[in-house]
């Protein structure tokens, strides 16, 4: 029997028989990661999993398959793993009574992220954080600083997108001056890129 057959025979088992697909996922994730197809397996079968918990409102086993598999994300791309943790975490959403697994899961997750260095992931999982908290303020600070940190990695869509958000936020509250001028910099700053100077000047000076 290949991994392939195994994981659509998991994926039609999930349907009547949500234990032994349980099973076959697990039993997946617990081969060794000999080369890359078993990778991708692995993945697949880790947010196969996860689904199937969300289906079946098993909150507690989601948040335990979370904290076992980090490890297993460790090994793979960076990028990868961002996809794959934000997926999941997201998978919280559509169980009832789960926002303070969830809020737990993410600090954890953000903790882990430092831990490994992964810096965009650990910036993505506090934004959400912020809100499921639903903290403005800090969100719309978070935001600002994943725009400035955009732009020094020389990211400029992504860079512009974040103050984008920064400055929806900011609409929705009362925003102090110092973190409006701080917003009004950054989009002199990013204009500047443009070479937009006439607007950026406008932005730095008023």
């Amino acid at each position: 029997m290949t991994s392939n057959y195994t994981l659509q025979r998991a994926e039609d088992l999930a349907k009547f028989a949500p234990n032994e697909a349980e099973e076959i996922y697990k039993s997946i994730l617990a081969q060794n990661a000999a080369n890359d197809d078993v990778i991708k397996e692995q993945e697949i079968a880790l947010v196969k999993l996860g689904e199937l918990y969300r289906d079946h409102r098993k909150a507690n086993e989601l948040s335990l398959m979370i904290r076992s598999s980090r490890s297993f994300m460790a090994s793979i791309a960076r990028a990868k793993t961002a996809k794959i943790v934000k997926r999941l975490i997201d998978l919280f959403s559509e169980i009832p009574d789960s926002l303070q697994l969830q809020i737990e899961i993410c600090q954890e997750t953000i903790d882990w992220s430092i831990k490994e260095k992964r810096i965009f992931l650990k910036q993505s999982l506090e934004t959400r954080l912020v809100a499921l908290l639903d903290d403005k303020m800090v969100l719309v600070e978070v935001q600002l600083l994943e725009s400035k940190v955009c732009h020094a990695l020389r990211n400029i869509p992504k860079a512009r997108a974040a103050l984008t958000s920064a400055r929806t936020s900011a609409n929705s509250i009362y925003c102090p001056p110092l973190l409006q001028a701080a917003l009004d910099l950054q989009s002199g700053i990013l204009h500047a890129e443009d070479k937009d100077y006439k607007t950026a000047y406008e932005f730095i000076i008023f």
